[in-house]
């Protein structure tokens, strides 16, 4: 009889553990909705105006490496969103507001296995609301007031004509005859200077931009051609205070991020460069392929040959014929090398 009570009361534990079980797993979900393989990361957050408030809105969320998108989803109406499910590396996540009240904010992150990593993205509001984007140009308030002459504007155009054929001497021609009928004409003059910067004529091309800017003072073009301008002169110190002169007047343009990540890594300010280097590919695309030959350098500067490799490879598959291609070619080669011979150690 003894033996038949303890047997029971074991057989009871035994249903009422199983029961346990069940109902925990009836309440959880199936195992897998538990909760996430804790090898891999998360990344959440939440978008904030400039005020500090959440986005009461749907804003664009882009996920990045530094060679490619990796995914996109929109947040709730309060400014959240979640990755889930991320290996460890590095990461990049924009913000982004369709229309032009806001720039784009864009954040790094560097997980690490399991990590939960809470994000707040700020967006701000744009300085350069009061310019119209026409091309790969900015054209400011002081220039759509100016009452061009017909025979002014008929020189200018033609010079633009031969800017896009790639006569850089041709256009500057033109455009010195358009000055020479309206001295006062802020785009012949800048973009005079321009032609002056391709030709090397660096003396003639900063005066250009030094004279639109006391026409202008709030000229994008001028003070970014005159950051190109000390970069040309390989006064990277001067040029890295110009470009961020040029980005608060309109910090949405990728190729002024791209060439302040240039001039940053030039001083060796790796860390700076980086961020804008990722910033520029992220918000110019293949108009900034140049920041993957760039990021490569970043990586070398680290050691971080896998890396620096990857970004090479998507240089050469996104500008098969820029004008990094040989030395690209050329450091690929030896990283290749390296890592073979590391490989069989």
């Amino acid at each position: 009889m003894r033996r038949i009570a303890c047997a029971c009361i074991e057989m009871a534990l035994c249903f009422t553990l199983a029961a346990t079980v069940c109902a925990q797993h009836s309440s959880q979900g199936p195992p897998s909705a538990v909760s996430a393989d804790t090898n891999n990361a998360v990344i959440e957050g939440r978008v904030t105006l400039p005020s500090g408030l959440s986005a009461d809105r749907n804003v664009k969320i882009t996920l990045k490496n530094s060679q490619s998108i990796l995914s996109t989803l929109y947040s709730n109406k309060h400014g959240e969103f979640r990755f889930d499910n991320l290996s460890e590396g590095v990461y990049y996540v924009q913000a982004e507001v369709d229309g032009t009240e806001f720039d784009p904010a864009v954040e790094k992150v560097l997980l690490g296995r399991g990590i939960v990593w809470e994000l707040t993205l700020q967006l701000r509001e744009k300085k350069s609301l009061m310019a119209t984007r026409t091309g790969a140009r900015v054209i400011s308030a002081a220039e759509l007031h100016q009452q061009v002459p017909a025979a002014a504007k008929r020189e200018y155009e033609q010079g633009v004509r031969l800017v896009g054929k790639g006569d850089f001497a041709g256009a500057a021609a033109h455009f010195e005859q358009a000055l020479s009928i309206f001295p006062h004409y802020i785009a012949a003059r800048n973009d005079l200077g321009a032609q002056y910067l391709k030709l090397k004529r660096l003396d003639e091309a900063e005066e250009s931009f030094r004279s639109v800017l006391e026409q202008d003072p709030k000229n994008f073009n001028a003070k970014f051609n005159l950051g190109l301008v000390r970069i040309e002169r390989r006064d990277y110190a001067d040029a890295i205070s110009r470009l961020n002169e040029a980005m608060a007047i309109d910090s949405s343009r990728p190729t002024a991020r791209l060439w302040l990540g240039f001039a940053l890594l030039e001083t060796g300010d790796v860390t700076g460069a980086e961020r804008e280097l990722a910033k520029a590919l992220i918000m110019g695309g293949a108009e900034c392929a140049a920041a993957h030959y760039h990021l490569a350098r970043v990586h070398l500067a680290r050691e971080e040959a896998a890396e620096a490799l990857r970004s090479l490879q998507s240089y050469l598959q996104e500008s098969p014929r820029g004008e990094y291609v040989k030395e690209a070619r050329q450091l690929i080669e030896e990283l290749q090398s390296k890592l073979k011979r590391g490989s069989k150690r």
